[in-house]
């Protein structure tokens, strides 16, 4: 009975430190927001894919169907998707941004690109 106990604890032991590991050691955190019940195209402000522009992005942002976040190296990073949004000169697809900050306040657009069915 000792020895089954003794087995038990080794093993749920084990999960635990695979789980805390896998919590600690996990570099990127991702949010998904519900979907949206319209079916119109959220509008998404105009943003230059410029390294010299700084946007506040937490404070105009449309919320977006899902975002991801994390680091790489000293730099943060965010990925913003919309199933269906108008920017720039796509109109109603689904639009993906990416930014990068190195203070989590001011962010720059990387990359930006349309998903076409």
């Amino acid at each position: 009975m000792i020895k089954n106990l003794t087995d038990n604890l080794r093993f749920v032991s084990g999960i635990l430190l695979i789980t805390v590991g896998s919590i600690i050691f996990g570099g990127c955190k991702t949010v998904l927001f519900a979907p949206s019940t319209t079916s119109q195209a959220v509008q998404l402000p105009y943003l230059k894919n410029n390294a010299n522009e700084c946007y506040y992005l937490d404070d105009f942002m449309p919320t977006p169907d899902g975002l991801v976040s994390g680091r790489s190296g000293a730099m943060n990073l965010r990925y913003y998707s919309y199933r269906a949004a108008s920017y720039k000169e796509w109109r109603g697809t689904q639009i993906n941004l990416a930014f990068y900050s190195s203070d989590m306040r001011c962010w720059s657009l990387f990359e930006e690109f349309y998903t076409k069915d």
